[in-house]
């Protein structure tokens, strides 16, 4: 009769650790534990009980081209910010807050973003928008 509690016991305890480790992802120095990801062609937005490491996201412009970038985090623990790299230059503007900023692409490419969080919980959206020169 006691091993059928034991067994009972490990199961308890055994299925919702296995179902915990299913929502985590460690890859070296980067966890993400209850990540929930949704990407659009213009926005990628995430909510997560815990984030450290790097998430890259990166989409196409042309010369002349307006672009917008918007960010909108909302954490509620950590830090969380959003770098964002034009196409072919060394310039990074980097987001902490909520914030909007646009930029003329001096030439063709990808701008880069980058989301970096440590010990992060919450969630964060981008979205940006290309607008042609003519427009």
């Amino acid at each position: 009769m006691q091993k059928k509690a034991d067994i009972k016991r490990i199961l308890l305890i055994g299925i919702p650790m296995l179902l915990l480790a299913i929502g985590i992802k460690t890859l070296g120095s980067e966890s993400r534990l209850l990540w929930f990801e949704r990407n659009s062609p213009n926005s990628t937005h995430a909510s997560f009980f815990l984030f450290s490491g790097d998430k890259e996201r990166a989409f196409k412009v042309e010369e002349n081209e307006r672009v917008t970038v918007e960010w909108l985090p909302e954490i509620k623990k950590g830090s969380l910010q959003l770098s964002v790299k034009k196409p072919s230059s060394d310039e990074i503007i980097t987001f902490r807050q909520k914030q909007t900023h646009s930029f003329t692409a001096e030439q063709n490419g990808k701008v880069k973003l980058l989301i970096s969080g440590q010990d992060s919980r919450g969630k964060f959206e981008v979205r940006w928008s290309i607008t042609s020169a003519d427009s």
